[in-house]
């Protein structure tokens, strides 16, 4: 198999902390024949060890390699540009522990005043203080950096607000637009590209918007499952599948 896949997770592989049905396999059959592939979230609240640890306990057994998500796009972006800097962060453990990672600042919200950058993820005990901080420091000149713009995400119970949500908030009371790392953006691209090459990529992915246009801009194939956000079949991807764990046979059947 020439082929590499780039795989989201949420709502492909679980929803919440339920496995979607065949997820296991999937990648099972992936890893017995040798395709590369990467695990590639928008997700920024956990660190790429968490989500090692949150597969395994699902019966996925991943390597760290295998994962980037969009604080680890976020944070080595940012590196390469600034070899110090102080950030405020709005966020969660994930987007912290990458950006303590490369050598970063971290402030607290009292400190807004001495920030350089402002990052914004998804961050589930957001709070007015936060975004006032984010916003005072934004517009005394810091930079506005998201780690993703997805307004909602897939959970158990249904669809959430995500880290667009937060990031609009800020847009809005700053008039500022983010420069936004994650899915289907340039860095996002640039570091699949960088990892798995640009030729021969599969993407499974639940979302148009995120997914298929990453697909769109790496030259990919697109592979849209109906277990996440999109329920209905649309035009314009190459293959429709309910769900990751029909896409062993699929396989078998095209090569």
């Amino acid at each position: 198999m020439h082929m590499k896949f780039v795989i989201d997770m949420d709502g492909v592989l679980y929803r919440g902390n339920r496995k979607i049905e065949g997820a296991d396999t999937f990648i099972k059959f992936l890893q017995d024949n040798s395709v590369p592939f990467l695990l590639a979230t928008n997700n920024s609240t956990k660190t790429r060890e968490m989500y090692v640890e949150k597969l395994k306990n699902m019966g996925i057994k991943v390597k760290e390699k295998n994962i980037i998500t969009s604080a680890y796009v976020t944070a080595e972006v940012l590196k390469k540009e600034e070899n110090r800097a102080s950030a405020l962060i709005i966020g969660e453990i994930g987007i912290f522990e990458e950006i303590k990672r490369i050598g970063w600042g971290i402030l607290d919200l009292k400190n807004w005043s001495k920030a350089e950058y402002v990052i914004v993820g998804m961050d589930t005990t957001l709070t007015y203080e936060k975004l006032k901080a984010g916003c005072l420091a934004i517009n005394n000149g810091a930079k506005f950096i998201a780690t993703n713009d997805d307004k909602n995400f897939p959970s158990e119970e249904g669809l959430i607000p995500g880290a667009g949500s937060m990031v609009a908030a800020l847009e809005a009371a700053t008039g500022k637009k983010a420069r936004v790392m994650g899915k289907p953006n340039e860095p996002y691209v640039n570091m699949i590209k960088s990892l798995l090459g640009s030729e021969d990529i599969w993407v499974v992915g639940d979302r148009i918007e995120t997914d298929m246009l990453l697909a769109e801009k790496l030259g990919a194939k697109k592979v849209l499952v109906l277990s996440g956000v999109t329920k209905e079949p649309v035009k314009n991807v190459d293959y429709v599948i309910n769900d990751v764990g029909r896409l062993p046979a699929l396989l078998a059947s095209i090569l």
